[in-house]
């Protein structure tokens, strides 16, 4: 396979629906791995091993595992400004499956919540209009090595801190950062394999890198998860995912967003970042610092 990139022969509109089919099944695998872990207490605490002989375990270890396909296809075919942010829309569609499993209404607030965030969105990506240079030269060897060690700089420095809201907050940052980077690293992969077909891929620091960041950022989320209240945890790791991944992208890809509507995109990020901490906190009551495996994706 040859090209310019991921966007060489892709089309946004395809990785936003792809981006958007990832958060439905992020969502899909986090209510069902959630229930699972309600369902498997013991007076001292959670049983991993009664949740993971638990159909809605596995099933929703299957949903994430598709949604993280999804994922990487939507990296293949369209900017990582674009794919990363729309993984937010997942704590929308988890909090309408919640609904819909306890037959209980949403709040107020989580519905003003998840407006604030769908339509943050939404304006953020017809305003910004990320695109790549479809002649950038590739990441050398030693930036993306870079990008790696800092990844897992940030996620061990972050597990020094102890437990505790502080605990929490810098563990779901150190986590979202690392799965923004993870994003971009894949993209670079993927961008390899069709230039170069897999022996060109395989054999670039990109892939492996990714690989590693990807687990370091699933470790550091876990970490988080159990430090603290999801309050502090999940609303750090969603917002730092693609404010780590947008920067990331413009010093490895080329990606840009539309420098003169900054004055549009920017407030709408600010916006759908205000709904993002709205809908994790009021998600709050339903999950506890036992359930780590309330929350699974990106990256």
């Amino acid at each position: 396979m040859h090209g310019d990139g991921p966007q060489g022969g892709g089309s946004p509109l395809a990785g936003l629906l792809l981006a958007a089919l990832a958060a439905v099944l992020f969502a899909v695998g986090a209510v069902l791995q959630h229930e699972a872990a309600e369902r498997s207490r013991t007076p001292t605490g959670l049983s991993l091993r009664m949740m993971m002989k638990r159909r809605r375990w596995m099933l929703g270890q299957g949903a994430t595992m598709l949604g993280t396909g999804s994922q990487v296809a939507a990296l293949a075919v369209a900017p990582v400004a674009v794919v990363q942010p729309m993984l937010a829309v997942g704590l929308v569609v988890a909090l309408g499956l919640r609904a819909l499993r306890t037959r209980q209404a949403p709040l107020k607030l989580e519905l003003f919540g998840a407006a604030l965030t769908t339509g943050g969105l939404a304006v953020f990506l017809v305003a910004a209009r990320p695109e790549t240079a479809h002649h950038h030269p590739p990441p050398s060897s030693l930036a993306v090595i870079a990008a790696v060690l800092l990844s897992i700089a940030l996620v061990v420095g972050a597990t020094l801190l102890g437990h505790g809201a502080h605990g929490a907050l810098a563990c779901g940052g150190a986590a979202g950062i690392a799965a923004g980077i993870g994003a971009v690293l894949i993209s670079i992969g993927v961008r390899s394999l069709q230039e170069g077909g897999w022996v060109h891929a395989l054999a670039g620091v990109a892939v492996w890198g990714a690989i590693i960041v990807a687990v370091v950022a699933v470790l550091g989320g876990q970490q988080a998860y159990s430090r603290g209240a999801l309050a502090w945890s999940l609303p750090a790791l969603i917002l730092l995912d693609p404010l780590a991944a947008i920067p990331a992208a413009r010093l490895l890809l080329g990606e840009h967003l539309e420098p003169g509507h900054a004055v549009v995109w920017f407030p709408a990020a600010v916006v759908a970042g205000i709904g993002v901490v709205l809908l994790a906190r009021t998600g709050e009551p339903h999950g506890t610092e036992e359930t780590p495996a309330e929350v699974a994706g990106p990256g």
